[in-house]
C-alpha cells in the first residue's frame, strides 16, 4: 500500500471513530430531551448531515491586544470552557445538559428537526411532536438562552480594568442566537469615562458606572439614580444623578467579597432597574446592601458630590459600621484588628474553616445577622477539592477576650 493510500485509510477510520462519538452524544442528547426510541428515527443520511453541519465549540476572537493580551485571553477562554461545562440546561424531562453540549450538539439536532427535515423522512410528524416544545419560538428556549448569555457574561466581569476599560463579548455569531451560527464569540473592551473628585480634601479619580448597551457594541447604557431609589425620601428635588466609584471601593470589594470587581457596576446597574435597591439612610451617606446571587455580603458606602453618586468603599458585613458587624462587636468584644487577624473581615475564613459546621460558631454567626456568608462559603465550598481547617483557633483568641 502506497503512503497516500495508507494516510487516506487512517484518515478514513479516524473520521469515521469520530463520527460514531457525535452519534453517541446525539442519542445521549435525545434520551434526556425525549426519551428513548426517537433517534433511531433518525436515518444514517440525516446523521451524516448532522455531523456534517454540526456545531463548532465556542471560538473566542479578540479584537486586537488592547483588548486582552496573551495572558488575559488565555484565562478568558479557560474560565469560559469551565463555565459552559460546569452549568446545565435542564430539560422537559429533568435531565441535564451542559451548556457546551447544549450549544453545539443539542442545538444543531434541534435546528435539523425545527427547519431542516420537512417530510422526508420516515417518523418525521413524531420527531417534529416531541421536540416542539424546546424549538427556538418557545418560551422554554427564549428563557435557557437568557441564562446562558448571563452566564457567560460573568466571564467578562474578571477583565475589569479601573484605567484600560470594561470587557463585553457580542453573541450575535453564536447558535443559539441564529440558525447556522458559527458559535464565534467576539471580545471587545469600552473606554471608560473618569473624572477628578475631591473627596476628603483629596483630588482623587473616579471612574464611572455603567452597563454596556444592550443595542450598540461599544457603548455604556450611564446608570442614574434618583434619591428616592436610594431610600432618601425628604428631598427637595428627585433629580437623577450618574454614579461614580472611587477606585478604592473597588478594590475593597474584590479583596473583602474574594469576588471580581467588575460586577459592582453589573450590580448597581440591575438593582437600579429593577428597583430593588435596599439601603440604610445615615447622617452623610447611604449603605447600600449588596448580594452576591442571593447572599448578602455587605454594603456599599454612597455618598452625594455636588453633580454625582460617589461610591467611597465597600464594608464587609462583618466590618465596623454594618449593623451586623457592631452586633458582632458587642456580642464578640473584637475590634477591627482582632477581625484581621482572625481573617473573619472579608471571605477569607469562611472559605478556609468549617465555620458553619461548628454550631457555637455558626449560633454566633447567624445571631449576629452573618448567615448569609456561611452559606455563600457553603455553596463555594461544595465544589472545593481541599478539607476545610478546624476553625478551633477562632474559639481560643475570642476566649482571651473575655
Amino acid at each position: 500500500m502506497s503512503k497516500s493510500s495508507h494516510r487516506k485509510t487512517n484518515y478514513g477510520q479516524k473520521e469515521q471513530a469520530r463520527r460514531q462519538v457525535f452519534y453517541h452524544r446525539l442519542r445521549i442528547i435525545c434520551e434526556k430531551m425525549v426519551g428513548m426510541g426517537y433517534f433511531e428515527l433518525l436515518p444514517e443520511s440525516s446523521l451524516r448531515l448532522l455531523y456534517l453541519y454540526r456545531y463548532p465549540d465556542i471560538r473566542v476572537v479578540s479584537h486586537g491586544k488592547r483588548v486582552l493580551n496573551a495572558e488575559e485571553l488565555r484565562s478568558y477562554k479557560q474560565t469560559l470552557a469551565e463555565l459552559l461545562s460546569g452549568q446545565h440546561v435542564e430539560t422537559l424531562l429533568g435531565e441535564k445538559i451542559s451548556y457546551a453540549r447544549f450549544l453545539t450538539d443539542a442545538l444543531v439536532l434541534l435546528h435539523y428537526i425545527q427547519y431542516r427535515v420537512g417530510g422526508r423522512i420516515k417518523g418525521f410528524s413524531r420527531l417534529r411532536e416531541v421536540f416542539a416544545p424546546y424549538f427556538t419560538t418557545t418560551e422554554w428556549f427564549a428563557e435557557q438562552r437568557m441564562k446562558i448569555i448571563k452566564i457567560m457574561s460573568l466571564n467578562d466581569l474578571q477583565l475589569y480594568d479601573f484605567y484600560k476599560g470594561t470587557v463585553r463579548f457580542s453573541f450575535d455569531r453564536m447558535a443559539v442566537e441564529q440558525f447556522g451560527g458559527t458559535n464565534e464569540i467576539h471580545v471587545h473592551r469600552l473606554s471608560h469615562s473618569t473624572a477628578l473628585q475631591d473627596v476628603d480634601g483629596k483630588k482623587r479619580t473616579v471612574v464611572r458606572m455603567g452597563v454596556p448597551s444592550a443595542t450598540k457594541v461599544d457603548e455604556f447604557d450611564w446608570i442614574f439614580i434618583r434619591p428616592s431609589q436610594l431610600g432618601l425620601i425628604n428631598v427637595d428635588d428627585d433629580i437623577a444623578l450618574p454614579i461614580y466609584a472611587q477606585q478604592h471601593a473597588l478594590e475593597r470589594f474584590e479583596e473583602r467579597a474574594v469576588f471580581w470587581r467588575g460586577y459592582v457596576q453589573a450590580y448597581i446597574g440591575y438593582i437600579i432597574r429593577e428597583g430593588t435597591a435596599k439601603t440604610i439612610v445615615k447622617k452623610d451617606y447611604v449603605l447600600l446592601e449588596c448580594y452576591l446571587a442571593t447572599y448578602k455580603v455587605g454594603y456599599f458606602v454612597i455618598s452625594l458630590q455636588r453633580d454625582k453618586w460617589l461610591i467611597r468603599t465597600f464594608l464587609f458585613l462583618t466590618n465596623s459600621g454594618t449593623p451586623e458587624g457592631n452586633r458582632l462587636e458587642e456580642m464578640t468584644k473584637l475590634k477591627l484588628l482582632d477581625r484581621k487577624h482572625l481573617m473573619i473581615d472579608c471571605m477569607d475564613a469562611f472559605l478556609l474553616y468549617d465555620i458553619s459546621g461548628d454550631r457555637g460558631l455558626r449560633k454566633l454567626f447567624n445571631k449576629a445577622g452573618c448567615g448569609s456568608l456561611m452559606q455563600y462559603a457553603d455553596q463555594i465550598n461544595k465544589y472545593g477539592k481541599e478539607q476545610l481547617k478546624s476553625p478551633d483557633f477562632i474559639y481560643r483568641y475570642m476566649s482571651m477576650l473575655k
